[in-house]
């Protein structure tokens, strides 16, 4: 049996301001690693591994 809590969190304005910025980014590095690997894709039918695209976009 799987457990499943549901958390609902109330962030000060700065907290806010710091997820907003998280989420930012995170959604840039998410666009760049899906627009790379659907353009490889299309060149060679084969999508990049996961530590492929880690050390390209992430470090």
């Amino acid at each position: 049996m799987k457990a499943r809590y549901k958390y609902r969190i109330y962030p000060t304005k700065g907290q806010q301001t710091k997820l907003a910025r998280l989420f930012g980014c995170v959604r840039v590095v998410w666009n760049d690693s899906l627009a790379c690997c659907q353009q490889k894709y299309k060149l060679t039918e084969n999508k990049p591994s996961n530590s492929q695209l880690q050390k390209q976009f992430i470090t």
